[in-house]
């Protein structure tokens, strides 16, 4: 049997045991499964986060790669947990949206809610706070060893699961979408897309900023809002040696919207 990978992103952070304990689930059931992390260290509740990260991330990986995601503030109410099999990969994790991106992009071929105690950590009576341990952790490694991804539980429709999208809109000369993820350095990218782009300004809450649109940070003088295409082809706003999410005060899940310039052509990237 082939050695499966399994790849961890949740937001437990560094100083707590909650992933090492994850591990180790995973490694008394199938002791040679590869467990490699997206981020142990994602923002703590923050569900556009975690899927800005997912999405940007997955397909970097091996085929057939199972990616083991809790980002959970929803954990031990009635929200569902989830076994997803797309084109290349699996998915398993709670039905809040995080993975939401990133199974559509890949395209899903089975979605199942994770039903089968047989398949969790025994007892499960200490599982009201810690999923990541006795329902996702357990499934993934059982699912790393081959077990039908039919034995999970039900099959479910995509339709029913929650959502988040990076969607946007354009209207006229104005696009507008949401920011999907601030990194630690400030920088503040949006679900827009766009490969012929050559906007002036960023609108917040009726706030209008000068935008320099750039092709890199160095670009930019101190203290200047500057707009490029990211490392994974969104539209992103940082400053050079700064902080733009402060600047702009702004947050995940916050509307922006994008003013057009009447000259340039930005559209390649570093």
């Amino acid at each position: 049997m082939e050695t499966k990978n399994i790849a961890i992103l949740t937001d437990f952070g560094i100083s707590d045991n909650y992933n090492g304990v994850m591990e180790g689930v995973i490694r008394k059931i199938n002791k040679n499964v590869n467990i490699t992390y997206i981020t142990p260290n994602a923002k703590n509740f923050n569900l556009y986060s975690g899927a800005y990260l997912l999405y940007t991330s997955f397909s970097y990986f091996r085929k057939g790669t199972i990616f083991l995601v809790v980002i959970d503030p929803g954990v031990g109410s009635s929200r569902r947990a989830l076994l997803v099999k797309t084109t290349n990969y699996y998915f398993i994790g709670p039905d809040n949206g995080v993975i939401f991106p990133s199974i559509v992009k890949d395209q899903p071929s089975k979605i199942v809610q994770l039903e089968n105690n047989k398949l969790f950590l025994s007892p499960l009576n200490y599982s009201n706070t810690f999923h990541g341990r006795d329902i996702f952790a357990s499934a993934a490694a059982y699912l790393s060893l081959d077990v039908n991804i039919d034995i999970f539980g039900p099959e479910i429709n995509l339709n029913t699961l929650n959502k988040i999208s990076f969607d946007f809109k354009r209207e006229k000369s104005i696009v507008c979408g949401k920011v999907i993820y601030i990194d630690h350095f400030g920088n503040v990218a949006t679900s827009i897309v766009d490969n012929q782009w050559k906007y002036k300004d960023v609108i917040i809450d009726e706030k209008k900023f000068e935008l320099k649109p750039s092709r890199t940070f160095s670009d930019g003088n101190e203290n200047e809002l500057l707009l490029y295409k990211n490392g994974y082809g969104f539209l992103e706003i940082g400053i050079n040696k700064g902080n733009a999410s402060i600047k702009l005060e702004i947050k995940e899940g916050d509307e922006l919207c994008l003013e057009e310039s009447i000259q340039g052509d930005f559209s390649h990237s570093t």
